[in-house]
């Protein structure tokens, strides 16, 4: 006979050796709109099937198998109802799960975990296993999983976006260049939270290609130049951004993006690492922070989370104070430095 503790222990256990499931099934659920088509109320299953092109037996099994999690509540009379869970997965909740769900189980993603005991063994990026090829090149080739990735970091759902304009004054700031920043999102919260802030954003012509919709609140205060942060970085900011960009790299690529800023920052400019920051001991922190480490030795050779002790580090090799750092409401943290004299 089984005591509370370990019955629990092994429910949880037999979860997560499971998981890989319930991820395919939130992301179908998310794919065929679910959420959103039952946003005003509870409805048929049948319904929704004819409405997303679905087999009511098997749309009904899903959502079934959903509810047993808390994800949706499917009545005596065959409608699907939603719970605190699923209304997570409306695409315009805030926070949204919407795209993630999407995201996490798209084909490149899919196939790159199942090579991690490879990745454990040689030290190689799964992706490239998988794949033959760097996951941002592979995103170049599959434009489709590259508007989900851009998607599902601009409504990450830790809100960190919003966090960071919240913990991190920019009023003062003239021009901030967001350097590799996608489509920008975060540029367009700084510009949101403040009134004469100029934004540059700064990253490659496929990613910035739709960055303009993102921006257009922002009429005039806004500019976008496409180019490579391995070659130049642009000149004439007092901020300059690196948001969840060093940890996709090594230290020998961190150190070339750094020295890169480093050349075209004057006196008294600021450079803000954003990142996740992983504590010294993993079992007092955020567990997602290390989920999040894992998913970057998957994907690129030498890339990783970092401690504050790492990042400092790396910036005193390029030419950078020792970082302040600044933590938000979200689990990514601000790490402020300046130029050396």
């Amino acid at each position: 006979m089984q005591d509370k503790d370990t019955a629990s222990d092994l429910f949880a256990l037999m979860l997560f050796v499971r998981g890989f499931k319930i991820s395919k099934m939130l992301q179908v659920a998310a794919e065929l709109g679910l959420a959103d088509r039952i946003a005003s109320g509870p409805r048929p299953i049948e319904d929704l099937a004819r409405d997303c092109g679905a087999n009511p037996a098997m749309l009904t099994r899903l959502c079934r198998a959903l509810s047993a999690f808390g994800i949706f509540t499917v009545d005596a009379e065959g409608r699907l109802h939603h719970t605190p869970r699923s209304e997570l997965l409306k695409s315009e909740a805030r926070p949204t799960l919407h795209h993630a769900a999407r995201f996490w189980t798209t084909p490149g993603n899919w196939a790159a975990w199942e090579h991690l005991l490879e990745t454990v063994r040689s030290g190689k990026p799964a992706f490239e296993t998988a794949f033959g090829m760097p996951v941002f090149e592979y995103l170049k080739q599959h434009p489709e999983e590259a508007r989900l990735f851009d998607a599902f970091m601009q409504h990450s759902p830790d809100d960190r976006h919003a966090a960071v304009v919240e913990a991190y004054d920019f009023s003062d700031a003239k021009l901030v260049v967001d350097v590799g920043g996608g489509n920008g999102a975060l540029l367009a919260a700084i510009l949101g939270a403040t009134r004469k802030t100029r934004g540059l954003l700064f990253d490659r012509k496929d990613v910035v290609a739709g960055a303009s919709a993102t921006l257009a609140a922002y009429p005039g205060r806004y500019a976008i130049e496409a180019g490579d942060f391995f070659a130049r970085v642009p000149e004439g900011g007092d901020v300059y951004a690196l948001s969840q960009i060093l940890h996709d790299w090594s230290d020998e690529r961190c150190r070339a993006i750094l020295k890169n800023c480093r050349a075209v920052m004057e006196p008294g400019a600021r450079l803000l690492v954003i990142e996740r920051v992983l504590d010294e001991v993993p079992g007092r922190a955020y567990p997602m922070n290390y989920l999040s480490d894992m998913e970057m030795m998957i994907l690129c050779e030498g890339a990783g989370e970092r401690t504050v002790a790492e990042y400092a580090q790396l910036l005193a090799e390029t030419g950078f104070t020792p970082p302040k750092l600044i933590q938000t409401r979200s689990p990514f943290s601000i790490l402020e430095a300046r130029t050396l004299s």
